[in-house]
């Protein structure tokens, strides 16, 4: 019996994928050897690890109560933020989309865009100097004798909330603006021919329309601001540690390269819950909206 080939078609297509799973394979190598020294412990005086398999890292970190004050405090931080950019960035999307004046769509268009023109750290200095003690902000404040003294706004959790959330509104606007597009103004029109008002059209018809992509769009926010590492670390001036800058911290200062694994590691898998829940939230959306036909 003669045997079994793959066509050569098949032998192909199999290795226009090797690229990708060198890449892939590369990526997870790096998290497999994080994970590995996450189970080792550091030996006291030395940037050396020891060979011994441990948990204590991951009991070390579950028993500390500074290190779940950052987690809880970056989980907070990162939900006001999701919030506040779908209050803000929602409408902005909106206003984009469904805009009769190109001069007002490309205005806010071109708004957002350059925003992208300018890193991360650009901006984080920016805001220190807009927001400094002696900067823009506190200077015109006083000149109009609203305040008599300058207002604290940098090296606390106010400078890294108004910052993060410059960084995330335009991605937050930018991945709301395709499902608005995607709303049939067919069921809008219907409705105000059948006597809804705009608000009420609005509210019944185009918001739960939208609901998948305000999830796909929050859940990205979220993300974003969770991860986040230059701006508190500009603008917290230490005194607002989020999750990335305690990692930092053990990996440059403590030297504790297994702790920080294990932390690393403790926060990737909460990272990794949190979007899972946001899909399962965005499929019930989806089969609420859009329930198979029986």
């Amino acid at each position: 019996m003669a045997a079994h080939r793959d066509p050569p078609g098949h032998r192909a297509s199999l290795w226009n994928f090797a690229p990708a799973f060198v890449v892939m394979a590369t990526f997870f190598s790096a998290y497999a050897v994080f994970v590995h020294t996450s189970f080792l412990q550091a030996i006291p005086g030395t940037a050396q690890l020891g060979d011994k398999i441990t948990l204590s890292n991951y009991l070390k970190y579950f028993t500390s109560e500074v290190e779940l004050r950052i987690l809880r405090e970056t989980i907070w931080i990162s939900a006001k933020i999701m919030v506040l950019a779908f209050l803000l960035g929602y409408p902005v999307a909106y206003i984009i989309v469904r805009a009769q004046s190109n001069w007002l769509r490309n205005l806010l268009l071109a708004s957002i865009v350059m925003t992208f023109l300018s890193g991360s750290v650009t901006r984080a200095y920016a805001w220190l100097v807009l927001l400094g003690n002696s900067g823009v902000i506190n200077t015109l404040l006083i000149k109009l004798s609203a305040i008599a003294k300058p207002v604290q706004l940098v090296y606390n959790e106010v400078g890294v909330f108004v910052a993060l959330l410059h960084f995330v509104l335009p991605f937050f606007v930018l991945t709301m603006m395709g499902p608005l597009k995607n709303v049939n103004r067919a069921y809008e029109e219907a409705a105000i021919n059948l006597g809804a008002s705009r608000v009420q059209t609005f509210l019944r018809v185009t918001l739960p329309l939208s609901l998948p992509g305000i999830v796909a769009a929050s859940s990205l926010a979220f993300a974003m601001a969770l991860s986040a590492f230059i701006f508190p670390l500009v603008l917290g001036g230490g005194r607002v540690r989020m999750v990335a800058n305690s990692i930092y911290d053990h990996i440059f200062t403590s030297f504790d390269f297994p702790f920080a694994a294990a932390t690393a590691c403790i926060f990737l898998v909460i990272s990794l819950s949190f979007v899972r829940a946001f899909t399962a939230l965005q499929n019930v959306a989806m089969r609420h909206l859009y329930p198979k036909s029986a």
